[in-house]
């Protein structure tokens, strides 16, 4: 998939294709296996017996990925998934609360494959105690590196109160729910291979 690759598209796409350069590129949404499968796909059209069809929007918070972790329906390629020529491994996973109240995740990619590549880390928020309908977790941020073969390094996030609130209807503000949440990270919203937990 190369979207809108511009006046040089061709130019990489070839150098990708050829292995000058290795992939890293992650998908902005999930691709479901059938359409049935889409968190939206009851949302268009609404099946009244009116004279103009309207969207519905009926999966409110939980369209894309957030729909998928709320049906158990497994999509074909997932928000964040990609393809490399390299292989990378993550580990050393620790989440530390700071006195100005934001929270640093940091942890090690490793390169074990054969070639120089970059890998995007992606890092997740799961909310444990909530009791409002918000998603299992939500994408909060995320790092690309740049790694030689057989080379590490180590990544740091940094996460501040927005990352952790959702907003409350009643109040109409941003709030943070008091109690366990959960970090996770890995190379795409399906492969979270590290996870830590954190009270606020």
């Amino acid at each position: 998939m190369a979207w809108y690759p511009g006046q040089e598209g061709g130019q990489a796409i070839a150098e990708i294709l050829t292995g000058k350069v290795s992939p890293s590129g992650k998908l902005p949404i999930s691709i479901e296996e059938k359409w049935e499968d889409n968190p939206v796909h009851n949302s268009y059209y609404d099946d009244r017996d009116v004279a103009h069809k309207r969207v519905l929007y009926s999966e409110g918070l939980f369209l894309g990925y957030r729909g998928y972790d709320r049906t158990g329906k497994k999509p074909l390629f997932p928000f964040g998934y990609g393809l490399s020529y390299s292989t990378f491994t993550y580990n050393g996973l620790q989440v530390e609360k700071k006195d100005n109240g934001k929270v640093t995740v940091t942890f090690t990619v490793k390169n074990v494959g054969n070639r120089a590549a970059d890998e995007i880390c992606q890092l997740y928020v799961h909310c444990v105690q909530s009791q409002e309908p918000v998603p299992y977790k939500e994408l909060k941020g995320y790092e690309k590196v740049k790694l030689q073969r057989g080379e590490s390094k180590q990544v740091t996030i940094e996460l501040d109160e927005s990352s952790f609130s959702h907003y409350d209807t009643d109040s109409h503000r941003f709030v943070v729910v008091p109690g366990e949440y959960e970090i996770l990270v890995g190379t795409s919203s399906a492969d979270l291979s590290l996870r830590a937990k954190i009270n606020l």
